[in-house]
């Protein structure tokens, strides 16, 4: 195990998982490699321009050791979150670590509009951290779909107004000039979750993701579910309301902030005029207002119905609720409180850690992994 690039894939791992400069004794200890060995990797990794030495490690006797870390040269990445509110894009170092984040409100009009919105908005964080496109050598992207198996194209985005088929890897790789992978927006929630958020000691959760729409993101075993299709935990065509959305391809989710607000304008009881937000919703809910009441009382039976269904098939550790309407406290203890009477053993309910952001965070997460992967690959030449 010491021998070859094992050694140096070794070192070059767990010098990725370091947020600090560390020595190579303490990489050594923590590796379980011995001294010459890790001393051999360092050097290659120096050589390759993946690894630079920052300094000396003072305040101990003896000799000083010096402190090595990964350099900026081994590479730059962006995330890029699109949501059917909010458009997200950050640019992070190959540690995951984030050097600059932006958000906008999505555009309108679908995925060219939408590839168009995110490249510049990418360009204005890379700006602000003094760094260009062609320093890109991986762009993740989270998207509100079903991703194909040919890991391009993305179905039923319908909360951003993609009516059909749209591959946004290929025209995202053709604007910001980088290789470009694509992952449903509540898997990478789960696994930013995982990696970063309220599920790092579980193997088997749920992340169930309410804002424009709705959907799931499935942790088993350590081992993300995505199916043969790319379309587990598309929890919005769950009966009765597949149907609607697969024969009407222009219908929001029936659970889901935009459906939420359809319904509220449709009401004819409202004393004034019907609740223009999702939060004013849940506001006059909460101020006891009879309509509103009865709508988020619908969301909270809907949701909770959703999450049975889970618990049913996976039964999971815990269930993670986000996103705009799903990290309200309110509908997380109602349904909390409801899914006690549906499932065989009730998972708690619990609020997101990373909120809005989960998504964004799962997409870093992984870029990171897919730069590791080539990084890994680099030192094998």
């Amino acid at each position: 195990m010491e021998k070859g690039t094992s050694g140096v894939e070794r070192v070059l791992s767990h010098l990725l998982e370091q947020q600090s400069a560390v020595t190579r004794p303490m990489v050594a200890a923590a590796c379980r490699l011995s001294r010459p060995t890790v001393f051999t990797a360092v050097e290659r990794l120096v050589e390759l321009g993946v690894v630079r030495h920052t300094g000396q490690l003072s305040g101990k006797p003896g000799r000083s050791a010096t402190l090595y870390e990964i350099a900026p040269a081994a590479g730059l990445l962006a995330a890029i979150d699109i949501g059917g509110s909010n458009l997200r894009a950050a640019v992070a170092d190959v540690r995951g670590r984030i050097l600059e984040e932006r958000r906008e409100t999505t555009s309108a009009g679908g995925g060219a509009r939408i590839v168009e919105q995110a490249t510049e908005l990418v360009r204005s964080a890379l700006s602000s951290v003094r760094q260009h496109a062609a320093q890109l050598t991986t762009v993740a992207v989270s998207v509100p779909g079903v991703v194909d198996p040919d890991g391009g194209t993305v179905h039923y985005a319908i909360n951003i107004d993609q009516f059909s088929p749209f591959d946004f890897r290929q025209a995202l790789s053709a604007t910001l000039r980088a290789p470009v992978v694509l992952e449903n927006n509540v898997n990478l929630a789960a696994m930013g979750e995982r990696w970063r958020g309220v599920a790092r000691d579980l193997e088997t959760f749920a992340v169930v993701a309410v804002g424009a729409g709705i959907g799931a993101g499935i942790v088993h075993d350590g081992k993300l579910l995505r199916g043969s299709h790319g379309s587990a935990g598309e929890v919005a065509f769950l009966p009765p309301y597949g149907g609607l959305i697969r024969d009407h391809r222009m219908r929001h989710d029936e659970a889901g902030g935009l459906r939420l607000l359809e319904q509220a304008k449709d009401r004819s009881d409202w004393r004034g005029s019907p609740p223009d937000s999702v939060e004013e919703l849940f506001r006059r809910a909460a101020a006891g207002d009879e309509p509103a009441m009865a709508l988020v009382e619908d969301e909270c039976r809907h949701i909770a119905s959703v999450i049975a269904a889970i618990c049913a098939v996976v039964d999971p550790e815990k269930v993670i609720l986000t996103g705009g309407v799903g990290g309200n406290h309110e509908l997380i203890e109602r349904a909390d409180r409801l899914l006690a009477g549906m499932a065989a053993f009730p998972p708690p309910v619990i609020r997101s850690d990373l909120g809005e952001r989960a998504s964004l965070v799962g997409a870093v997460w992984l870029a990171t992994r897919e730069a590791r992967t080539k990084l890994l690959r680099a030192t094998e030449t």
